[in-house]
């Protein structure tokens, strides 16, 4: 097996998260197999989370809001790199603040994922560029509760699992 990063291939990983085999994520998916996964969380210095709406024609949830970075570790890829990969433009050269906030274990709540979090307090500067983006909304504690009781439909199961385990109330 390569150990070259391919974010196109993942590891498929046993009950302690070493790896046993490199595959597609569709195929990963399809027969349900333990996987790594990172989430991304931003925050501003009102401690407020950065939301992003994803595309129409996102292959899962389509115009739904999500947290600002989620998805698959590549194949021989840091679970760091990955989370760095999904930083918005504006925050791109922030990478080295990024904190690792914890692990979820893989379950039926992570999509079979080995999930890292990972965080970041956004300087002044990068959240006033993002909050420029029409496609990210910054929400705070109440409001992020308002919209998982109103608008379930209209999360992602990434955001619904940072709700139920907290994770944004935390800090990162």
């Amino acid at each position: 097996m390569s150990m070259e990063t391919d974010p196109d291939r993942i590891f498929v990983v046993d009950e302690n998260n070493r790896p046993l085999a490199v595959m597609h994520p569709e195929q990963v998916h399809l027969q349900a197999l333990r996987h790594r996964g990172v989430i991304l969380l931003l925050k501003d210095r009102r401690g407020r989370l950065v939301l992003r709406r994803l595309p129409v024609d996102h292959p899962l949830f389509p115009g739904r809001w999500d947290v600002t970075g989620s998805g698959h570790v590549g194949a021989g890829e840091a679970a760091e790199e990955a989370a760095e990969r999904r930083l918005p433009p504006a925050a791109a050269d922030l990478g080295d603040s990024l904190r690792h906030m914890r692990t979820l274990v893989a379950g039926a709540g992570t999509g079979n994922e080995v999930v890292e979090i990972f965080g970041m307090d956004l300087p002044d500067q990068a959240a006033l560029a993002l909050a420029r983006d029409l496609e990210l909304l910054f929400v705070d504690r109440d409001e992020l509760g308002a919209l998982v009781s109103s608008y379930p439909d209209q999360l992602t199961p990434d955001l619904h699992t940072v709700w139920a385990t907290r994770l944004h109330e935390r800090d990162g």
